[in-house]
Order: structure tokens, then C-alpha cells, then sequence
């Protein structure tokens, strides 16, 4: 029910939005009215007005005292002596003394408005707990509280000690959740802050320095102290950034410009001697110019002598779809690959990595040619690989070897030798997975007496052979990390049913996003071949 004040405001109850009220004179309604935590005022059953033009409010949730001059709201509850929190629809009354009755469901509340006065209580206000990242802190001689945050003024912190949290309380036991907190930290905080009823403060990354904690509070019918409650406090800053650590800075400075004039000095005296050092770095330089220029020709030379050893086409055969790629490092790697198809239509395919880099790397692959075109019309694996390993054993080449594998394809059955070199995979078209065929046999050159395993298997149409060398699987990306052969075996597996071309494009997609664009340290070889 609406309801009239004597400055002729009307006050309706909604639902929906609470207490509002109208202004007849300005014919404008004023916003849903709110109480001093910013809540709506809700569940209005009567109104009545007190001498002085305030407005006593019985609801579902204690009595109001609502001043409309000053727009402030008292909440009284039953620590205040009412019947109970719900007042009951229209049971309220005015006496022609001008005391008020609100009717309620435990009976009905009686008082005179020009009684009920703000009390004048000025509490104490006290701190009640110092936390250091949300611990709160002992007393004790090692402790930076020697004795109760109670007792406390002044509290010094180290550097690393800038993240706490201060607790304090008003010292009002009459309604203690109606008293209200302000505070401010002097030489951080712009202004005081509105904790609202919340009895902490907490400052995270303080900077060392002088800092002053203030805080105030209200009684229980929210009137301020006149004093606020003091804690100061310092934050001492590091080491480094003491004054003594200053005056040590500056004397540094002087005795390094005192350093530097008489190295000035020296310099003077000794114009003639650098003069001469210059002249001869220079000289050094020329030399390891034409040094770097000849060891430049030399590894385009080997480069060449490289490639010139590789076969000029790759052979076209009916049950074979064979694809080669080969990407020489910047120093070169000495990667080889070649073919020989036999009168029976047989086919041998060599994949080799040389020992060592540039143009002893080439001149192995060199012999290694030479060695294989001399022995190509044989088919016996074995003795080619025997007599390999003795003749460059005997060549006396120290550390220089040869990691070689071998397949022959004759019909449907393959032989695999392998000195060295990273394991075959075939993928196995019935199976639709991938198989390794290790063979970890020493590199050619490494044992004279080795003797080598031949290892025999039946392939179908639709298997797939990768045959690699170990510049792919040990390419490095920004952290060092190798991709290893593992991946390598689940990268093949990804696109094997693909054409060999296709293959080798996968690999080499992944190859350059992992290294993310860096030239490669080794050379890389891969040589698919897949079966009709």
C-alpha cells in the first residue's frame, strides 16, 4: 500500500525492485531505494513516519530507520530489543505521544523515535594479526614480532617480506557486524580505502621504504572514531641497494675511472706497439681469408666429387615405384646412394654414409664407388661386403670408414646387409603397420676380420621400404632436441600407403618445421621403394 510522507514524497513497495519513491512535486520517481550495504530494500509491510521526517520501515528482515534527508539507512534487529525479525502487513502504529508500535509474529515492538539516538561510543581499534604470505606470523626473538601485534607500533620487514596481510578490530561488542572499516597505507595508498566490514588489509610486491598503516572505524550505529589506529612500518631494501652498497658503487666508479686514465695513459705510450698489433691482426686476417677460401673450394669440390658419384637416373623397373631425395649439409656429410639392375632383372640399391665431413668424406665415397662398380655384376652380398671391409681396413685410412646398407630385390624375396647404417622399415601392406629389420653389423673399414650378416625377406604388393641415412632422424630443433628414429618410424607409418614421392615429402615437411628453417649439420638421404 502506497504510502505519504508529510513532504508530500510517496513511497510504494515493489516486488520486483523494492522500496521507491515518488517526488509528486518534481514528477520524476527516484530509483529503487538501497541501504548502506547497497541492497534493495525489500519486503516493506508498514511505514511510519517520526517527528523529525524520518521513516521507521517494519519488513520481513528486521525495522529500519530511514532518513530521507540524508539517505541513510539503520538497520535494528533483535540484539536491539525488537519482538523478532518479520513484522507482520499494516501492523503499525503512531500514539498521539508520538511512540510507534510494529506488530510482529512474536508479539509487537514499542519505542519512541526521539529515544533512539546514535550512540557517541568511540571504541578502541586494535590489530589483531600480521600475516606474511597468508601465514600469520610468531612471536619470537628470531621473529620480527618480539612481542604481541597488540602491543606493536612498529614492525621492520626485509626485502623479500613484501607481501602481507594486517588484521584488525574495533573494540565494540554491543552489535559488532554494523561497525565499518577505513584505511589507508601513507606513502602507498592514494586515498583512504572503504573496507565496508571487512576487518584486513592486504598489500602484495611493496617496494622497500617508510610506510605508515592507518585505520579507523565505526561504533556499532556507524559513527566514526575521531583517531585512527597507527602501525608503522619499514621495509629495508636488499644488499645491493643500501647506502653502504651505494658509497661502495661510487668508490667503485672512482677507482674504475682512475683504472681507465692510466690505461689511457699506457694507450698513449704504446700507440706505436698497437699500431704494430693492428697491422699484423690484419696481416692474420688476409691469411685466414685465403685460408677460409681454399677450404671453401675445397668442400665445393667435394660437394661435386660427391655427386658426381651418384647415378644419373634412377632405374625403371615394372614391380618396383622407387623415389630418391638427397640434401647435402652445409659442410659436406658424405651421403652416397646408387643402383645396379642385373641381366635377370635383379636389383641392388646402396645407401652410405662416410665418416667424417668434406674432402675426406668425399674421397671415401669415391672408394666406395669404386668398390661397388667393380663388384655390381656379383649378386652374392656377402663377399662384396667382406672384401669391402678388408680393402678399406687396408688402405690404412684411420678413423675414416663407411656405414653401408644393402638390399637386392630378386622376385618377391629381398637379402639386407647392414654396416652401420640406421635400421630398415617396410611397411607391411597385410599388416598396415611397420616393421624394423635391425642389423647392427660395424661399419665397413672398423674390423678387418667382421663378418657380416645377410638377412633374407619375402615383400608383397603394397609394402613400402624406407632406407635413410642418420641426418633426418638427428635433426635438432630450437631446444636441442633430436627427432629421432622413433618419430621417424611414426612419420613413415603416417603416409605409407602413398606414393614414395609423397613419402619423402612428408618427411621433409616435418624435417623443416622442427628445425624451424635452420640449414641441416649432416646430409640427408632417404630411399623409398615400394612394391607393385
Amino acid at each position: 500500500m502506497p504510502y505519504k510522507s508529510r513532504s508530500g514524497k510517496i513511497y510504494i513497495n515493489s516486488v520486483s525492485d523494492g522500496l521507491q519513491e515518488i517526488d509528486l512535486e518534481k514528477e520524476e520517481i527516484i530509483k529503487t531505494l538501497y541501504d548502506n550495504e547497497g541492497n534493495s530494500i525489500d519486503n516493506v509491510e508498514s511505514i511510519l513516519e517520526d517527528s523529525n521526517g524520518r521513516l521507521w520501515l517494519g519488513t520481513g528482515n528486521g525495522l529500519l530507520e530511514y532518513d530521507p534527508q540524508l539517505r541513510r539507512v539503520k538497520r535494528y534487529d533483535i540484539d536491539d530489543g525488537l519482538q523478532g525479525y518479520t513484522f507482520e502487513r499494516l501492523a503499525a502504529l503512531k500514539a498521539s505521544s508520538g511512540e510507534m508500535y510494529f506488530g510482529g509474529t512474536n508479539g509487537f515492538s514499542h519505542f519512541h523515535p526521539d529515544e533512539v539516538t546514535l550512540s557517541s561510543f568511540q571504541p578502541r581499534i586494535v590489530f589483531i594479526d600480521f600475516k606474511l604470505y597468508q601465514e600469520s606470523v610468531n612471536i619470537g626473538e628470531k621473529s620480527i614480532l618480539e612481542e604481541s601485534i597488540l602491543l606493536s607500533d612498529k614492525i621492520q620487514l626485509s626485502y623479500d617480506q613484501n607481501d602481507f596481510t594486517i588484521e584488525f578490530a574495533a573494540l565494540d561488542f554491543s552489535n559488532p557486524k554494523e561497525i565499518k572499516y577505513k584505511y589507508i597505507l601513507e606513502n602507498h595508498d592514494a586515498d583512504w580505502i572503504d573496507a565496508g566490514q571487512r576487518n584486513y588489509a592486504s598489500y602484495t610486491n611493496m617496494d622497500p621504504g617508510e610506510y605508515k598503516f592507518k585505520v579507523i572505524a565505526t561504533n556499532s550505529d556507524g559513527v566514526w572514531v575521531n583517531e585512527p589506529q597507527e602501525l608503522s612500518m619499514i621495509i629495508n631494501p636488499p644488499i645491493w641497494q643500501t647506502t653502504g652498497a651505494y658509497i661502495l658503487y661510487a668508490l667503485l666508479l672512482i677507482a674504475g675511472i682512475i683504472t681507465v686514465d692510466r690505461v689511457q695513459r699506457r694507450r698513449v705510450v704504446a700507440k706505436e706497439r698497437i699500431a704494430s698489433q693492428i697491422r699484423e691482426a690484419e696481416l692474420r686476417a688476409q691469411i685466414a681469408e685465403k685460408e677460409n677460401e681454399r677450404k671453401t673450394y675445397e668442400l665445393e669440390e667435394a660437394r661435386k666429387l660427391q655427386l658426381s658419384m651418384l647415378p644419373k637416373e634412377i632405374p625403371q623397373l615394372q614391380n618396383l615405384d622407387i623415389a630418391v631425395y638427397m640434401k647435402t649439409a652445409t659442410e659436406v656429410g658424405g651421403d652416397y646412394y646408387d643402383f645396379h639392375v642385373h641381366l635377370d632383372g635383379t636389383l641392388t640399391v646402396l645407401l652410405g654414409d662416410a665418416t667424417g665431413h668434406g674432402m675426406m668424406s668425399g674421397m671415401m665415397v669415391s672408394i666406395m664407388k669404386s668398390l661397388f662398380m667393380s663388384d655390381r655384376s656379383s649378386k652374392d652380398l656377402k663377399p662384396f661386403f667382406q672384401n669391402s671391409n678388408h680393402s678399406i681396413k687396408d688402405m690404412h685410412l684411420g678413423r675414416l670408414m663407411m656405414a653401408l646398407t644393402c638390399i637386392q630385390f630378386n622376385s618377391d624375396r629381398i637379402k639386407i646387409a647392414n654396416a652401420g647404417m640406421p635400421s630398415l622399415f617396410i611397411y607391411r601392406n597385410n599388416k598396415k603397420s611397420v616393421e624394423e629389420i635391425a642389423i647392427n653389423d660395424l661399419p665397413l673399414g672398423a674390423m678387418k676380420d667382421f663378418e657380416y650378416e645377410i638377412k633374407e625377406e619375402k615383400v608383397e604388393s603394397g609394402d613400402t621400404l624406407l632406407l635413410m641415412s642418420d641426418g633426418f632422424a638427428e635433426l635438432k630443433n630450437d631446444t636441442e632436441e633430436m627427432i629421432g628414429y622413433r618419430q621417424t618410424r611414426n612419420l613413415f607409418e603416417e603416409v605409407s600407403e602413398q606414393q614414395p614421392e609423397k613419402i619423402i615429402d612428408h618427411l621433409n615437411a616435418y624435417g623443416n618445421k622442427w628445425t624451424n628453417g635452420r640449414e641441416n649439420d649432416d646430409d640427408i638421404t632417404f630411399v623409398v621403394i615400394k612394391v607393385k
